[in-house]
């Protein structure tokens, strides 16, 4: 079903939550720690100076099943009743996205100890309490792969969390807790954002990443048919209780290389035993021509102390000693693209030989001395990548 889009006000971005977490003026950036919040859709988006110009829709109702309908765009300017569609929503934080990399040390460990959420939700069902589910996965319970077409070709690599079609929710969650909705959490006119803070700190690895999911539990009856979209003329006689996550859609697909995307259960995955996605939700670059994103902040502490560009344990140095009629190899990795001077001294300090100097790329690097104008004798080569400098000695023997 097509869906009917709406210009959401910048002001439902990044406003004050309800709850208990603060995410105004939180950033804390020292010499050996970062504390700060992240959220891909504020920092990707093309207002702000991003590169995703997003597409913001005023139905995306979330709901257990597809006892309840709700209006769709038809396609040609009017509008359908169908099933809600929707029955799980997440994101999935990765370090890695060039917009976070700037603050965050993407090498190093870091904790998550909050999230901050947007919603919309009307309260119309007196003396009712609506529930909210959260899970966070980490560690071994997000799974990471490829998307192949119909031939097997690989499309692109996404990461995901499993679903569980007997529970009804995600599997292998490392946390879950609950939190309840009733009239005062009412906000349907604009966007609200809310601060909670999880059960207890996530502590990610380097280099992993975090998912957090959440569902609506309706706390009153209702009965296949019911009408949950309000604006529906003439006005439903029984009107639910409604709950839409603020989402924001990318219909240009624009290309980002980390794995920051939504997740979702939708009828297709939750109901279709041949849905290649039925035990698992979907990700949001899973698409074929669009992708999809939710409003999750996500409050991180972590290390801001980056990593040598030099893994020291893969330096090596072949033949030594050297017979001096072949040249030398000084191979070694690089963590990340940055500048490198290999120079070689004799061992009164004097340069022999510049070897490298020079931008490189990122992997394996394997430098070569000129051996065949060197004296027999010990020397001692020096490698300095930003400001790790590593040495060792060579020897040649003529």
């Amino acid at each position: 079903m097509a869906q009917s889009p709406v210009q959401l006000d910048p002001r439902f971005i990044g406003t004050e939550p309800t709850s208990t977490v603060s995410i105004a003026g939180s950033q804390t950036q020292g010499k050996k720690i970062v504390t700060d919040w992240f959220n891909f859709m504020e920092a990707s988006d093309a207002a702000s100076g991003g590169a995703i110009s997003y597409t913001y829709y005023n139905n995306n109702v979330m709901f257990p099943d597809t006892n309840v309908v709700q209006s769709y765009g038809d396609g040609n300017g009017g509008v359908v009743l169908s099933p809600v569609g929707k029955h799980i929503v997440g994101e999935m934080f990765d370090p890695k996205s060039f917009y976070y990399t700037d603050i965050l040390d993407k090498y190093n460990p870091y904790t998550v100890d909050s999230i901050a959420f947007g919603y919309r939700y009307a309260y119309n069902i007196p003396g009712s309490v609506d529930t909210l589910e959260f899970q966070a996965f980490y560690d071994d319970a997000v799974r990471k792969g490829n998307l192949v077409d119909a031939n097997g070709n690989i499309l692109e690599t996404t990461a995901w969390v499993v679903y569980d079609r007997t529970t009804q929710k995600g599997a292998n969650a490392k946390q879950e807790w609950r939190i309840t909705l009733d009239e005062t959490d009412t906000s349907w006119a604009n966007y609200n954002i809310r601060g909670l803070k999880l059960p207890n700190p996530a502590t990610i690895a380097a280099d992993g990443l975090i998912a957090i999911t959440y569902r609506f539990i309706p706390g009153y009856a209702y009965s296949p048919g019911d009408t949950i979209t309000h604006t529906w003329d003439p006005a439903p006689d029984h009107k639910l209780n409604q709950f839409q996550p603020f989402m924001g859609t990318d219909n240009a697909k624009t290309e980002e290389d980390s794995y920051n995307h939504s997740l979702q259960v939708v009828s297709s995955n939750k109901y279709n035993d041949q849905s290649n996605w039925a035990a698992a939700f979907i990700p949001g670059d899973a698409w074929n021509n669009f992708s999809n994103y939710v409003y999750i902040s996500f409050h991180i502490s972590s290390p801001n102390v980056g990593i040598n560009p030099i893994e020291a344990s893969t330096t090596a140095v072949y033949p030594n000693p050297s017979m001096g009629s072949e040249s030398v190899s000084i191979a070694y990795t690089l963590n990340s693209n940055t500048n490198v001077t290999i120079e070689l001294y004799d061992l009164l300090g004097n340069k022999v030989q510049t070897v490298v100097n020079g931008a490189l790329e990122a992997g394996e690097q394997i430098a070569t001395v000129n051996a065949s104008s060197l004296n027999a004798g010990i020397y001692v080569y020096s490698i300095k990548a930003g400001d790790q400098i590593l040495t060792g000695k060579m020897s040649i023997v003529k």
